[in-house]
């Protein structure tokens, strides 16, 4: 009988430490891990993070990792990760500051400083090095890669893999025309040369843009120089630009004079930067877009009711073309500023 009675208190104990320890294995490493992405190896699920390039950061929220991040390069500066420590450059951060946050993990691009990375391992911190996606599939594979990294080969993967999914899935669900009218958009910015450029065709940021409901007029770009005569001939329904400088080109240039979205002030900065941002910024970014051709479709009907034959009743009321509904979406901070009068 008291056999009996130890063992069943031997198998209570065992039980319990299963409990405590959770999905921890047996040399105190969690479940899933260690992992291997490129040439580093994590040995167990990082608690404090610190991330220096905003793409791998913007996939990190989407991820929903983000809460275990202790800083960020100043680089990344979208709104809501401004919560997030700033750490400086992501070429060159401060070493001191990121060790004095406990941080087990740094991510970097390939840009990180040898001798900073060399600092970092040196202190204990494991540095995971990723190259930043330039194509759809590579964009799944850091997905994964980074989902991994962060909540192991098991639940992690799977996390990243449904965030990729989840992304492209919420994208095509706001990406549906706003009129029954095709509509023409271009995206344009200007290249360090001044010269107008646009997205090239399978690119990420090509990709990105294609979810506003609208035909891109260089759908079939294949480099980033823009056709002068090509835009004017197009003369698309809207024109969305990098920055104000791109805008002020535009009204210098005379064979633009014309260009429909110019001539309605059918016009939107959008930062470049916004579409090279392929997780939270993304789908923002995709709102932003559509959110104010809509804007400008309610104020302006694809169709006129035929003018009566007959003077109208007293009874009969018609509101405003130019009346808006009372309730938008607010644009975040990232997001954009729209050109004034805009929607006249």
């Amino acid at each position: 009988m008291k056999r009996t009675l130890s063992l069943l208190l031997v198998l209570c104990i065992m039980l319990s430490c299963a409990a405590l320890l959770g999905g921890c294995n047996k040399d105190g490493s969690s479940a899933g891990y260690p992992v291997t992405i490129g040439d580093t190896t994590i040995k167990k699920e990082p608690k404090n993070i610190v991330v220096l390039n905003d793409e791998l950061a913007d996939i990190i929220s989407y991820i929903g990792y983000d809460i275990k991040m202790v800083g960020r390069s100043n680089e990344c500066d979208q709104s809501f990760l401004s919560v997030v420590p700033a750490v400086g450059a992501g070429a060159s951060p401060d070493v001191n500051q990121i060790t004095a946050a406990e941080t087990d993990l740094v991510i970097s691009d390939n840009t990180l400083s040898a001798n900073v990375r060399q600092s970092l391992e040196s202190a204990g911190i494991t540095v995971l090095s990723m190259n930043v996606p330039t194509t759809l599939e590579e964009l799944h594979t850091v997905y994964v890669n980074l989902g991994t990294a962060l909540g192991g080969s098991e639940k992690g993967a799977v996390k990243g893999e449904d965030s990729y999914n989840g992304l492209h899935k919420m994208l095509d669900q706001l990406n549906t025309a706003t009129s029954s009218i095709v509509q023409t958009a271009a995206y344009l910015y200007l290249d360090g040369s001044g010269q107008l450029c646009t997205f090239v065709k399978d690119t990420l940021e090509y990709n990105i843009f294609g979810f506003n409901g609208c035909t891109n007029v260089f759908m079939n770009q294949t480099q980033p120089l823009v056709n002068a005569n090509e835009l004017k001939i197009s003369s698309p329904n809207y024109i969305f630009y990098d920055t104000p400088a791109v805008l002020e080109y535009l009204k210098t240039v005379p064979e633009y004079k014309n260009v429909s979205a110019l001539v309605k002030n059918h016009t939107l900065q959008i930062p470049i930067k916004q579409f090279q941002r392929h997780g939270s910024t993304a789908e923002q970014t995709v709102f932003d877009m559509l959110n104010y051709i809509e804007k400008i479709t309610k104020a302006t009907p694809d169709e006129k009711k035929p003018a009566a034959t007959t003077a109208p009743t007293t009874a009969e009321t018609k509101a405003p073309a130019t009346q808006a509904p009372a309730t938008e979406a607010a644009v975040s901070n990232d997001a954009v500023s729209a050109d004034a009068n805009a929607a006249q």
